[in-house]
């Protein structure tokens, strides 16, 4: 009876492409701090278990890349080899490789294993050099022999993960001299027996230089599936591990007990990490959004409860209030993810751009624990990375010009996340030359996106900045200079709901802000009228609301109204005119909501404000078509579908 195994494809590809995201950002971070025994035995480690579980599952190309790279990074370990510029570089491309052949085994395209030969060979060079220079100046001593005692229980569904046992116990015996016995206590009779069972267990006695942690390497990648015991012992244990003799077996049997046994590693077990289908959990958080709508629409049909002829309805409503909150952030959270994953590309595209460039540049990033909705994150690679490179190329400047310019020789460039007043905030700021004004209005008229009358300051410098096709780049390269790249930025970010600012200093460096909705699914929101009309303004985007007197809005000649707010004038957008609809007669008190996006503020006028909700959103674009100034659509409590407005482009 064979085995199906490409059932356990899945989880192998999940964790084989995080452990090797955490093997490229170790490897950074040794070539920038030295060496750093811990960070090599991690990558180690990572790069084991890649290739004992590749081979396992039959990728046997994934398995023999990953089999040189460990050779090489165990003489590293053993401070035989230094971390060099060559080195790195080496491993860091088989990264690479492992990822790509990884993606094309997922999606079940051929491996092109050419593609590893040269790879391969350059591993196979770096472990045949001779030379002094090579090794590592701190003395390596000899680690003398230990003895160790394993007791390894794969529980009884070990080969439903396609593993193999006996494939462990080789390993063993590689780092040393073993002897084994198998326990056979849980065979059962032969008409219970199941071959795809595993009963057995095995005890061994291993003489070997390892260290402990070592040996569990060994086991890692079955970890969740098996007890493991590794104890280092005296040679009079060891001999009473060897004696056959119920003492002996008690003396186990309490080692085995005072550790947890199996079972309590099988109960450990049910604490690691489930990966579940996306697909999945967006049909949970859609059902939750029906749940919202539905606890909205029951809400209002029991506002005319009387509270005291009513109060068990009452107090049962209250109770079923606080469940749907319950479990309406409960199920969201499954879809936060912390920053980081987009982030921690970062390191690595920093580190080959700046060789490229020829600049020197120290990343720093912080925040990057902020979680975020996981269809955010998902859709902020791509303005980010622009966002980056961007930096790289037009704000740092060359080490020569950074100098000349009484700054350091190395620049800087600031990834920061942060939640900040119910929105998500993702800031990105470089120390280089900042951004030129003359020469951003010498090139906007050369391309005729700015007429010599027109007026040129700060905001309409930054808004030609996101126009389409604008580009201060004086050649057209690798990395920017197309006119693809700021506009891109920002059309991505208002998708989500969110806005762009800019801010820069000539000669000091340049910051982008980004500020986001926590998440796609849910959003909260002001619920205003117009005309008979309903429609929902995010309330993260509303400064504040007010009804004033048509005093305090004063006509401007050919520029329609503003209001005079605190000293700021505010200019003053009717809603009505935005929908197209026929409002009522002017009111002598007009409501006005004060908007904010994107350092621009206006006062929205509208009828009526009918109160505050959560609102499930809905893609008018994916359901139905884009609709100007409309972000997407609601359910109301009443069941009236509810336009909800996309304040950004108004």
């Amino acid at each position: 009876m064979s085995l199906d195994l490409s059932r356990f494809h899945a989880t192998f590809f999940t964790e084989s492409l995080e452990g090797l995201n955490h093997v490229e950002q170790q490897l950074l971070d040794i070539e920038q701090g030295g060496h750093d025994q811990d960070a090599m035995d991690a990558i180690f480690r990572h790069i084991h278990s890649l290739k004992g579980s590749a081979g396992s599952l039959g990728f046997g190309v994934i398995a023999e890349l990953a089999h040189e790279m460990e050779s090489v990074l165990d003489r590293m370990r053993q401070r035989l080899m230094p971390a060099t510029a060559e080195s790195t570089n080496v491993l860091l491309r088989g990264v690479d490789c492992l990822r790509n052949w990884i993606f094309a085994a997922e999606a079940k395209d051929e491996l092109n294993a050419a593609a590893g030969v040269n790879l391969v060979r350059e591993l196979q060079l770096l472990l045949q050099r001779k030379d002094e220079r090579d090794v590592v100046n701190s003395p390596v001593v000899a680690a003398a022999k230990q003895k160790y005692v394993i007791v390894f229980r794969p529980a009884q569904d070990f080969f439903h993960s396609g593993n193999d046992p006996a494939r462990f116990i080789d390993e063993l015996a590689q780092l040393g001299e073993i002897q084994s016995t198998v326990d056979l206590s849980a065979l059962p009779n032969i008409e219970s027996f199941t071959p795809t069972t595993c009963y057995l267990a095995w005890r061994i006695s291993l003489e070997t230089k390892a260290s402990a942690a070592d040996i569990r390497e060994v086991f890692e990648w079955v970890s969740n599936c098996c007890a493991l015991e590794v104890e280092q012992v005296r040679d009079a244990e060891v001999r009473a591990d060897h004696d056959d003799t119920p003492a002996a077996d008690s003396a186990a049997a309490r080692r085995e007990h005072d550790r947890g046994g199996a079972g309590e590693v099988r109960r450990d077990a049910s604490l690691v990490t489930m990966h579940v289908r996306t697909d999945k959990i967006d049909e949970l958080v859609n059902l939750v959004g029906e749940l919202v709508i539905t606890h909205t629409m029951l809400r209002q049909s029991t506002q005319q409860l009387d509270t005291i002829k009513d109060a068990r309805a009452v107090s049962v409503f209250a109770q079923l209030e606080r469940n749907v909150q319950d479990i309406q952030e409960r199920v969201l959270s499954i879809r936060m993810m912390p920053v980081n994953h987009v982030f921690g590309r970062f390191p690595r595209l920093v580190r080959d751009l700046g060789l490229q460039l020829g600049k020197a540049i120290e990343l720093k990033i912080s925040g990057e624990q902020a979680e975020l909705d996981k269809s955010v994150i998902e859709q902020l690679i791509d303005p980010l990375t622009h966002l980056v490179r961007n930096a790289l190329d037009h704000g740092i400047e060359l080490p020569a010009d950074r100098l000349s310019a009484g700054k350091s020789a190395k620049g800087t460039l600031s990834l920061h996340a942060e939640h900040r007043g119910g929105r998500f905030v993702i800031t990105v700021i470089d120390d280089g030359r900042g951004i030129n004004p003359e020469m951003v209005k010498r090139r906007a008229l050369e391309i005729g996106l700015l007429q010599p009358t027109d007026e040129f300051d700060e905001t309409t410098m930054y808004g030609l900045l996101l126009k389409p096709g604008f580009s201060t780049a004086q050649k057209v390269s690798s990395v920017s200079g197309r006119g693809v790249g700021l506009d891109v930025v920002s059309e991505n970010v208002r998708k989500l709901g969110g806005s762009l600012d800019i801010q820069s200093r000539q000669g000091k460096g340049t910051t982008f802000t980004i500020n986001l909705p926590m998440t796609l699914a849910i959003v909260d929101g002001m619920i205003v009228g117009v005309a008979g009309e309903r429609y929902i303004i995010p309330i993260t985007f509303i400064r504040e609301c007010l009804q004033v007197s048509t005093v305090r809005v004063q006509s401007v000649v050919g520029q329609g109204h503003v209001l005079h707010l605190r000293g700021e004038y505010i200019p003053v957008v009717k809603l009505s005119d935005i929908c197209a609809l026929r409002g009522d007669a002017p009111s002598a008190q007009p409501v006005l909501v004060v908007i904010e996006a994107e350092n621009r503020v206006i006062a929205l006028q509208v009828d009526d404000l009918l109160g505050q909700d959560q609102v499930v959103f809905k893609s008018l674009e994916a359901n139905y078509r884009k609709v100007e100034f409309m972000a997407g659509a609601s359910i109301l409590g009443d069941g009236r579908v509810a336009l909800i407005l996309d304040v950004n482009e108004i």
